[in-house]
């Protein structure tokens, strides 16, 4: 009896810790959507003209479609080129007065990674190098 208990719980632990790692992250939609996403919070800061705000959304669904296959390769080097090359089309677009403010909002929309790195890496929750 008690083993059943003890394989019971421990599948219940087990089970409970997989489904917890990813359920703060939502769902990626599609490379329209988010770039409609995205253009909804940058004209609540920044102003644009129907040409302006054509262009930041053709930009966009250009970068969340390569972006969807970088992150699927989880290629670093990659996302971060194409962060570049979609900042500069967009400063090209909007002039240095409106590309700060984009920047601005596009720094404040970014989701805030805790400093130091992942947690529980060397050195992390367990308290120190190598343990």
């Amino acid at each position: 009896m008690h083993l059943k208990v003890s394989i019971t719980t421990l599948f219940l632990f087990v089970f409970c810790y997989v489904n917890g790692q990813n359920n703060d992250r939502k769902p990626m939609g599609t490379p329209e959507e988010m770039a409609t996403e995205t253009l909804g919070k940058i004209e609540e800061e920044v102003e644009l003209t129907n040409d302006q705000r054509k262009g930041v959304y053709d930009i966009h669904v250009a970068f969340f479609t390569d972006a969807q296959e970088a992150m699927k390769q989880r290629d670093k080097e990659k996302m971060e080129e194409l962060e570049t090359v979609r900042n500069e089309r967009v400063k090209e677009l909007l002039g240095k007065k409106l590309y700060r403010k984009y920047i601005t909002v596009m720094e404040s929309s970014k989701p805030q990674r805790p400093s130091g790195g992942r947690p529980g890496g060397r050195g992390g929750m367990r308290g120190g190098p190598g343990m």
